[in-house]
């Protein structure tokens, strides 16, 4: 990351997230309209991942070959698990369930989309930054990642979507229990060592949610940091969802009394 690829990436995220901005303002589109189009949009991104990322591995006794996809792909990250509520926000019609996953979608997409355009781990775990305008799956992240940050700030744009007191509680809860969950799913995706049944090493972990190992910022040496490091996480991501919430915190006027 932060390589002249990226850089470029970069330039050329924010042109197309204000140009379709500038677009939707003066169209003004219905949210449902918006959203049947990022409907497209995921189910080609994912098309495109699985595709470029899937591998023909041997098995152990090399008698055959499989087609598979490493558990780092799966679609269990803060941005790409928007895609089943962006699903959800387009095909129910309970309108109570699509405004409260519009909110969770509202600060989670804006912030989420933020932080993967600007630290692009594809370049540290899927491809080289050498690769990101040859290989698929370059293209892939930064237009999703686009999308998720236009739509997001479209949701109160649009003015279609009542973003209040209720949606942030909604939110708040939404994010940390799939951020606690993330734990468990971690653990799965992992794997461990046991030798006479004690645990001595794990390999293969994933990092969805970034609450797994941070080896490419920081490496834990006791649980104790781990848990101050989830700890900063959870305060970090409340100050973010509270401060794009802010402006809708506020309690409504009420109407004046007429004699």
């Amino acid at each position: 990351m932060f390589s002249l690829n990226h850089f470029i990436w970069i330039g050329i995220c924010c042109v197309l997230i204000t140009a379709a901005l500038v677009y939707l303002a003066k169209k003004k589109p219905a949210i449902k309209d918006v959203l049947t189009v990022c409907c497209v949009i995921c189910v080609l991104s994912e098309v495109t991942k699985v595709l470029s990322m899937i591998k023909l591995v041997p098995s152990s006794d090399r008698s055959m070959m499989t087609p598979y996809l490493e558990l780092n792909q799966l679609p269990f990250n803060l941005c790409s698990i928007q895609i089943i509520f962006i699903f959800i926000a387009r095909l129910t019609s309970n309108e109570k369930l699509r405004k409260t996953v519009l909110g969770y979608m509202y600060p989670t997409c804006v912030a989420g989309a933020i932080g993967a355009i600007a630290l692009p781990t594809i370049f540290t775990f899927s491809i080289t930054s050498d690769q990101a305008f040859t290989h698929p799956l370059g293209y892939q992240f930064f237009l999703y990642h686009t999308m998720l940050l236009t739509l997001g700030i479209y949701i109160p744009l649009s003015k279609q979507v009542e973003l209040e007191r209720r949606q942030y509680a909604t939110t708040m809860g939404i994010f940390y229990a799939i951020g606690f969950s993330s734990i468990y799913i971690n653990s799965l995706c992992a794997s461990p060592t046991y030798v006479d049944g004690e645990l001595i090493s794990v390999d293969f972990a994933t990092n969805y949610f970034v609450t797994g190992s941070q080896d490419w910022m920081m490496t834990f040496t006791n649980i104790n940091q781990w848990r101050l490091y989830f700890l900063a996480i959870v305060v970090a991501s409340a100050v973010v969802i509270t401060i794009l919430y802010i402006p809708y915190l506020k309690k409504p006027k009420k109407p004046k009394k007429t004699e």
